[in-house]
């Protein structure tokens, strides 16, 4: 019965001789070939599932870099697995700002992903028109809070650019600090707004903790935003390259 493909049969095993324990044998065999089938078969959900969030994950970033007479803006994506909770984007506040941030939601997978969503589609809304980055954070920290499970979070450095004066004003939630270079000194330097990460709390506390932080910036200098996945990548001596030799780097 079980030759012919009908693995749901399980043989009535009476016999304690040979023949007994080879049915045996084979009940166990045949359970574990099923078990293995629906592996399989939620595997291949998962599959799938992994394959429509990467997708979602890149429609969310940029195609292109930001083109701004004067200034030359870059971004690089690397995914340390199938799917990251990373985001960075460019953002136009009205004709002379341009918004730019970089986040990082904990965790990894379909639900950092969906974070990933949300927390871009409450930005784009709350960045138009407004160039007080501790201000728009305070927002989407109110409407992320909602949405986020008890012990996720989201990490961002926002930054408003005017394109005019070369000022930028930026805000931190909880994320790692942004360097500027100097061309002048050929030195750089860390730039730490204070701030708590975004989803902890509903506004009380975010709202009191976050500050702004403003830099001129000169010609030839640069400005660097990143997530933890640079200051945390490793050698094969699981050595990590830390934010001295990134402060080098730069």
């Amino acid at each position: 019965i079980i030759a012919r493909g009908d693995l749901q049969h399980q043989p009535q095993v009476r016999s304690r001789d040979e023949i007994g324990l080879l049915a045996r044998a084979l009940a166990r065999m045949v359970k574990g070939v099923l078990e293995s089938r629906e592996r399989e078969r939620a595997m291949e959900h998962l599959n799938a599932d992994l394959g429509l969030a990467q997708e979602v994950i890149a429609n969310l970033l940029p195609k292109k870099r930001a083109e701004i007479p004067g200034y030359d803006i870059d971004h690089a994506y690397r995914c340390a697995k199938e799917i990251g909770g990373d985001y960075y984007d460019f953002i136009p506040v009205d004709q002379e700002h341009l918004a730019l941030v970089v986040a990082d939601v904990s965790g990894k997978g379909i639900a950092a992903s969906m974070i990933v969503a949300t927390f871009r589609t409450v930005l784009r809304m709350m960045a138009p028109l407004n160039a007080s980055p501790a201000d728009v954070l305070a927002k989407v920290n109110y409407h992320v809070f909602q949405d986020v499970k008890r012990g996720m979070f989201v990490t961002a450095m926002y930054g408003i650019l005017n394109v005019r004066t070369l000022e930028m004003s930026v805000a931190s939630a909880g994320h790692n600090p942004m360097l500027v270079w100097r061309a002048k000194t050929g030195k750089a330097e860390w730039l730490r707004p204070a701030g708590i990460a975004l989803g902890f709390d509903k506004g009380p506390t975010f709202d009191r903790t976050i500050r702004e932080s403003k830099v001129k910036l000169g010609r030839g200098d640069r400005v660097l935003f990143y997530t933890d996945g640079v200051v945390e990548a490793m050698n094969p001596e699981r050595v990590e390259w830390g934010g001295e030799r990134l402060l080098d780097f730069t």
